[in-house]
């Protein structure tokens, strides 16, 4: 990439690093008791929902290089949706919570962090206004690049309501 980063480039790194600061935030303000328990009326946990979130921020880079090099959306896309997301919820992502610890939730979340910066900054300038369907609607690498940003926003939301942690802004 050149040596002068673009100011697009520049505004998602910054928000991302926010999204970061703020997950790892929440995850320092979720106390022990609350991290196994389970959301009234609903079937995940805490730790679960922190899990769900590293998952998201995992899968974006995957998307953005599969756009960025003109590809389609992967295989699975031909599953329904429901299914998808009826295997993630109660299998997929129960099983990939069942060791985790706030520490390792953390440490994945600032792995996949990386990864994702090291994808934006490997794009050629082209590459920003390619896209695919993602997951559900037509979205453009850049736009999902703001995805973990949104993506937080939605459960951080959630969790401040259901079990009243307050965050600051960051």
């Amino acid at each position: 990439m050149l040596s002068t980063q673009p100011t697009r480039l520049k505004g998602i790194r910054e928000e991302l690093s926010k999204v970061q600061l703020g997950f790892l935030h929440l995850i320092d303000e979720i106390s022990e008791e609350d991290w196994n328990r389970r959301f009234p009326g609903k079937g995940w946990t805490i730790k679960q929902e922190m899990v769900h979130i590293v998952q998201v921020l995992n899968v974006i880079p995957k998307g953005i290089r599969r756009a960025s090099n003109g590809g389609r959306r992967s295989i699975l896309a031909i599953v329904p949706t429901s299914l998808r997301g009826w295997a993630n919820g109660y299998i997929i992502i129960p099983f990939m919570a069942r060791s985790a610890t706030c520490q390792s939730v953390a440490e994945a979340y600032k792995k996949a962090h990386i990864v994702l910066i090291n994808t934006l900054e490997e794009l050629p300038e082209e590459a920003w206004s390619k896209g695919m369907p993602y997951p559900r609607k037509y979205r453009t690498v850049e736009q999902m690049a703001h995805r973990p940003a949104e993506h937080f926003e939605e459960h951080l939301g959630h969790l401040r309501n259901v079990i009243g942690i307050k965050i600051q802004d960051t």
